[in-house]
């Protein structure tokens, strides 16, 4: 099975280049994810590569052939024809890529995770005027470092910290 993603991936990848006119190079699939999400694409100093949950596949393989493997890959082919900081993650560009694939451009699934091994993350309650939030622990350490926001959808204030959680 791990082969045929692998395949299917090169696949789109081979697709994508074509489509976009540029090079792109067959970068490692490993399938060592965990937690809640089905794949990543992830690019740094060490390299890129793409990153798959052998779980959530084993799971739901042919939906996740249909909708993870190409949306992993247009994550990849966006960054390589436009640069990493230019782009939004989900924005017009990755849009754009898979619809040229024929897939909807959904960005997140929603996949019962009973009997997959979850990562429990660390929480923080924040609130705002009308609500209260659990934020992970790297969205909390980002508020302290003082590198971003974040403002409730509804009422559209800052979250603050409930220190009394």
């Amino acid at each position: 099975m791990q082969e045929e993603v692998v395949r299917l991936t090169y696949h789109y990848i081979d697709l994508a280049a074509s489509a976009l006119n540029i090079n792109m190079e067959k970068i490692p699939v490993q399938f060592d994810l965990k937690g809640k999400c089905a794949g990543m694409y992830r690019s740094n100093s060490k390299g890129k590569l793409i990153r798959y949950n052998p779980y959530i596949f084993a799971k739901y393989y042919e939906d996740n052939l249909l909708n993870t493997v190409p949306h992993e890959v247009a994550h990849y082919a966006a960054h390589c024809a436009n640069g990493r900081k230019t782009i939004k993650p989900h924005g017009k560009e990755w849009r754009t890529i898979m619809e040229h694939f024929g897939c909807k451009p959904m960005v997140t699934s929603s996949y019962d995770l009973s009997g997959i091994p979850v990562k429990r993350q660390r929480t923080f309650s924040y609130l705002c005027h009308c609500d209260q939030y659990p934020l992970t622990i790297i969205r909390h350490r980002k508020i302290v470092q003082s590198k971003t926001q974040y403002f409730c959808k509804k009422c559209k204030t800052q979250l603050i910290r409930d220190h009394d959680a």
